[in-house]
């Protein structure tokens, strides 16, 4: 029995400890969020401050970051293969952004045009908005969209278009385009009566991560608390129970 005891002492020390770590350790990249996010925001004022720039001067710049980048550029034609990036939300509706591959001097460039409204029948497609920006200059950010590892691009490279897409994945779209892409899109920023531009790079505030970095490191001291104080309990059972 003494031999049991002491193997299910060590094995809850370790249990505790792995939740303890594990819950640190969630404290801890929330933190590195908020610092990721800091920096970001930094970057973002520093660039907005430096103004517009033309799209041909950004390869020149050498840039090792080229995202929130304010650019403008004058497409030299667009493509009619058109691409709705599904699942967007406006003001808690669900509709598509309207992602439009153009031509410039320095390549293909995907440019994300702003987002319409979808169509109660998901199935159906919205009315292809005005595309009439396309000739004349265009002003945006330049944005690297993320990937998310759950969720699984299903277009099919068929040759129909217009076609929705789940993400921007560079590769992934350059193959059902058939053409080669930059490694960036350039968000249009400037009004539209057509589309709800609202460009925010950084959608959750740094100190909301502050808070959820609180709120696990508040949870591994008071798991560890709990521990402790059951700990001493049982031990003070235990001797009680040895004086009877």
């Amino acid at each position: 029995m003494p031999n049991n005891s002491k193997v299910l002492t060590i094995v809850s020390h370790l249990i505790v400890a792995l939740v303890v770590s594990l819950l640190c350790g969630l404290g801890s990249w929330q933190v590195s969020r908020y610092i990721e996010k800091q920096e970001r925001i930094t970057q973002i004022n520093i660039r907005q401050a430096q103004g517009q720039i033309s799209h041909s001067i950004l390869a020149t710049l050498n840039l090792a970051d080229v995202r929130d980048v304010i650019i403008n550029l004058t497409p030299l034609e667009h493509s009619d293969k058109l691409l709705w990036l599904d699942n967007q939300q406006s003001n808690g509706q669900v509709g598509f952004k309207l992602i439009v591959p153009v031509r410039t001097a320095e390549g293909w460039l995907l440019v994300n045009m702003g987002w319409v409204k979808g169509r109660k029948d998901r199935l159906a497609l919205p009315n292809i908005p005005s595309l009439e920006e396309l000739s004349r200059p265009l002003a945006g950010a330049i944005s690297i969209p993320g990937l998310n590892r759950f969720v699984t691009e299903t277009a099919l490279n068929d040759g129909i278009f217009p076609k929705i897409i789940q993400q921007i994945e560079f590769t992934e779209i350059a193959k059902l385009l058939d053409k080669p892409l930059l490694p960036y899109m350039l968000t249009v920023t400037q009004p539209s009566q057509d589309y709800i531009r609202e460009w925010t790079p950084v959608v959750m505030a740094p100190e909301k991560h502050i808070g959820y970095a609180m709120q696990w490191f508040g949870l591994a001291i008071a798991a560890l608390i709990i521990y402790i104080v059951a700990r001493r309990k049982k031990r003070v059972v235990e001797d009680e129970s040895k004086l009877k």
